[in-house]
């Protein structure tokens, strides 16, 4: 292991490695076992599974949350336990489906008081297609939100969450189920947005816990994770051809979401 906190060179969208990992809380039994994951600078992965499968908890390992029992992260070659707080924090961002706002202004809460300018939070805001709805607000970005952005519907809280994420400019950016509240030709556009951000060389690689069926299409391969381990992996397209539990599953989601509608 190398010696002393290490660094990530150069700029942009990072690789991902995951070799061999295995976590488990106390002495339970496994919640991820054996997993070894392979994601390119710039791609949009979608991990998929059932409730329980262990898509948050590799969210969790990939910002150090917890660490796995064996097995080891790595970002262009370095591995996360060897980082510093403030490096892995650079390099990383995960956006929950929970959201936090606070009582301040539309500009304090994306840029958390960090040194942005106005277009740099625009920039955030146009990918996460909120531009529209923050210009519409009486104020723009000085428009105040109320506490916990009670102003606000649980779709524009998340879009305004995950536009604080992206002014940063992560090198990795971990959405878990952060866009649950958001109508779903939205979602499709942010993840389209997203994607031809990393094409373009300015944007992060994407790794997405997702649910709804068109959201995945959109990703350049799909995980699909049971009972802890990657049961498949490829494209949308070939899982649904490959994979009668996957497809299944995301059928399930599908009809979940229309009942719910």
């Amino acid at each position: 292991m190398p010696y002393g906190p290490q660094t990530l060179a150069g700029t942009g969208a990072v690789a991902l490695a995951v070799r061999d990992v295995t976590f488990r809380f106390g002495e339970g039994t496994d919640v991820l076992r054996h997993i070894d994951l392979d994601v390119a600078p710039g791609q949009v992965v979608a991990v998929v599974g059932a409730t329980g499968s262990g898509k948050s908890t590799l969210t969790s390992l990939l910002t150090r949350l917890v660490d796995p029992q064996s097995g080891s992260i790595a970002v262009d070659g370095a591995d996360i336990r060897d980082l510093t707080h403030d490096e892995l924090a650079r390099a990383i961002a995960v956006v929950p489906q929970g959201t936090f706002l606070f009582d301040d202004s539309v500009r304090e809460n994306v840029t958390l008081g960090g040194d942005f300018t106005d277009e740099q939070v625009w920039g955030a805001l146009r990918t996460v297609q909120a531009a529209d709805f923050v210009q519409e607000l009486p104020r723009g970005l000085d428009s105040q939100l109320g506490e916990r952005g009670t102003t606000l519907s649980g779709g524009q809280r998340q879009r305004l969450s995950l536009a604080r994420a992206l002014v940063r400019r992560p090198r990795l950016l971990v959405m878990d189920d952060a866009t649950s509240a958001v109508d779903p030709e939205v979602e499709q556009r942010i993840l389209k947005a997203l994607a031809a951000s990393t094409s373009d060389g300015d944007g992060p690689t994407v790794l997405v816990v997702a649910y709804r069926k068109a959201t995945i299409a959109l990703a350049d391969e799909v995980v699909f994770l049971d009972q802890g381990a990657i049961a498949a992996r490829g494209t949308h397209d070939e899982l649904v051809e490959q994979s009668p539990d996957y497809r299944n599953l995301v059928n399930a989601y599908d009809q979940a979401r229309e009942e719910l509608s």
